[in-house]
């Protein structure tokens, strides 16, 4: 144990971790677990492992790039997909110029269109499913019906259907010792595998009664519908802004952080009731009609869990507002802090004057979170 500020009752702060480090480990544990099994698969005859990438968006492209960095120099990323040739293009050239020794993908690998997943599934030995995550189910499908290794980003599904789809592959992913993993990095971070142990093993900050979990900030890019585009290349160009694609924000991008209330609490939600809407994600003079799509700008939920246990979840997506990207357990012993940049910590209660629950957030907070709004005791 290392503590850092001696008067905020820190019972638990772990060692300070780099991000080169925290990316290192992302990858060994994330894009990597997939790599390094299918390594295994192939060690023996000494071939390459032929990575195949679809969906080669800003995502994609980070994940192809963190499997490429490895020290492994049998990686080699073979095949690309995307249903844009710009796009596809650009991640190519991109690439090849930080990794020109590991990127053997010609131009007859190349390929472009909804359906370009298959011809690269065909292909390769492991895949890198990163496309909208409305198509995530039936690639995942695809490739484990073909008997490939897998790394999806998350989300895995966006509906109901397509998580049964999920969970129904993945049966079949075990039965045929296929190796799948998914772009949950926080789970693979130090700082929160630290806590774990923490809270599990060592008792923290007791048993868990509550929860906060938080994804508030500016919101994402959108782009202006071009001449003669259709319905469908403005709906794939802004896939964010469509449930059918994208699920919602609640699920895109906090699921990060309700992923690691269930991890912590040690189960899923047996119910949830919450609220949402759109205040600023409303069209204007002048703008297209349909320029953002249908998805909320703010959620609340309250998601309880069969030992009773709730846990409040925040998405907002709105300009000018506080924000904060972060989760937040109380237990019968003190508080737990985690957030995403190995600010990871725990206290006690004693710097509240009655040691309440609600008097909690008056406790000292170390100054490096300099974004919070926590009082010092005085």
């Amino acid at each position: 144990m290392t503590t850092h500020e001696s008067n905020h009752h820190a019972i638990y702060v772990p060692e300070k971790a780099s991000r080169r480090g925290f990316l290192r480990g992302a990858l060994a544990a994330g894009t990597g677990v997939a790599l390094s099994n299918a390594t295994h698969a192939f060690a023996a005859s000494g071939k390459d492992i032929k990575i195949g990438l679809i969906g080669s968006g800003g995502r994609g492209s980070g994940a192809a790039d963190q499997a490429l960095s490895s020290p492994n120099s049998g990686f080699k990323l073979w095949a690309m997909a995307d249903a844009s040739k710009e796009r596809l293009d650009g991640s190519y050239s991109n690439l090849s110029n930080k990794h020109a020794d590991k990127v053997a993908v010609t131009d007859d690998r190349k390929f472009v269109g909804l359906d370009g997943y298959e011809k690269v599934i065909k292909e390769c030995d492991l895949v890198i499913l990163a496309t909208p995550p409305g198509f995530r189910p039936y690639h995942f499908e695809a490739a484990v019906n073909a008997g490939k290794n897998v790394f999806m980003e998350k989300p895995v599904a966006v509906d109901a259907p397509g998580i049964r789809k999920v969970l129904e592959m993945a049966k079949v992913a075990d039965q045929k010792g296929l190796k799948v993993a998914t772009g949950l990095q926080r789970r693979y971070q130090k700082c929160y595998r630290d806590a774990l142990k923490e809270v599990k093993e060592n008792n923290i900050i007791g048993e868990i009664v509550s929860g906060q979990v938080y994804w508030n900030d500016g919101g994402v890019w959108v782009k202006d519908r071009l001449d003669g585009m259709t319905e469908m290349q403005y709906q794939m160009l802004n896939w964010y802004y469509f449930n059918w694609l994208c699920g919602d924000h609640i699920s895109e991008q906090h699921v990060h952080n309700i992923d690691i209330a269930n991890w912590f609490i040690g189960s899923t939600p047996i119910s949830a009731q919450g609220m949402g809407g759109r205040e600023v994600r409303k069209e204007k003079k002048g703008d297209t009609p349909g320029k953002y799509g249908e998805i909320f700008d703010h959620h609340f939920v309250e998601f309880t869990y069969a030992n009773g246990v709730r846990v409040n979840s925040q998405c907002r997506h709105q300009k000018g507002c506080f924000n904060q990207i972060r989760e937040e357990f109380h237990g019968t012993k003190g508080i737990l802090y985690l957030k995403n940049d190995n600010k990871c910590y725990a206290t006690d209660y004693k710097a509240t004057s009655s040691g309440s629950m609600t008097s909690a957030r008056k406790m000292r907070t170390p100054t490096r979170w300099s974004t919070m709004s926590f009082r010092t005791p005085s």
